[in-house]
């Protein structure tokens, strides 16, 4: 592992059965970096970060963050569907971890969550729960919840494909301000505009494998994999 790497997989590999989704996966993201990770649907994007996660054990090879076994809410993951408690309010949703995992006082907790909502711009929304909320507050509630573990690094998995387009860029805007205050970032997304302003690298997957991976200007000017030519082509 290089000297700045904080978030590595090395070597990954995961089946369903007799589907190998992940067939040795290795790379590696410093400290503040942004990877943007795309690639056809099935290639393994949303595995890789499940297991970056721990949410998904693989079946062999290693994750490691600076060295070491992840610890619950130290890899902090925001979903393509928001995942959170439709009983709960926005505060209540962002509060849990830290009642549940953390075991902070409740009154600690409230503070804390507050604070976070107002990160992502919803303090005014704290008493609302998620079906008064709309698609994109509902994921600034599911990015706030995860940022409140205050986690070494986050991932995405397709967080704005769920929403509605005019919704897309207030997620956007929450994301890139983490990764302009230093947030290191692992990205699965199809939004290559997002990808090409903010992304450190870029990863193309396919197949369950890494095929490619550049700085955003060589990535989209001179692609070297004629798999990545033919991706990009079709969702450029």
């Amino acid at each position: 592992m290089s000297r700045d790497a904080i978030l590595r997989a090395d070597a990954v590999h995961k089946h369903y059965g007799d589907l190998e989704v992940l067939r040795g996966v290795t790379f590696e993201v410093g400290r503040g970096e942004v990877k943007v990770i795309i690639g056809p649907s099935g290639s393994g994007k949303s595995t890789l970060l499940r297991c970056l996660a721990l949410l998904e054990e693989p079946d062999a090879g290693q994750v490691s963050l600076e060295g070491r076994r992840p610890g619950r809410g130290e890899v902090g993951m925001v979903f393509q569907r928001f995942n959170l408690f439709q009983n709960m309010t926005a505060l209540g949703n962002v509060m849990i971890g830290l009642t549940e995992v953390r075991r902070l006082p409740k009154r600690e907790a409230r503070e804390q969550a507050t604070e976070f909502l107002a990160r992502v711009g919803l303090k005014d929304k704290a008493g609302q729960y998620p079906d008064e909320l709309s698609g994109g507050q509902q994921q600034r509630v599911a990015i706030a919840r995860a940022l409140v573990m205050r986690p070494q690094a986050m991932l995405f998995d397709e967080p704005t494909s769920a929403l509605d387009v005019e919704l897309v860029r207030e997620v956007l805007d929450v994301m890139e301000q983490l990764a302009n205050e230093g947030m290191t970032m692992v990205v699965v997304s199809h939004e290559l505009r997002f990808a090409h302003h903010v992304a450190s690298s870029i990863l193309m997957m396919d197949e369950g494998v890494v095929i490619e991976e550049a700085p955003p200007e060589q990535f989209f000017s001179a692609p070297e994999h004629e798999r990545t030519r033919r991706f990009l082509a079709l969702v450029e």
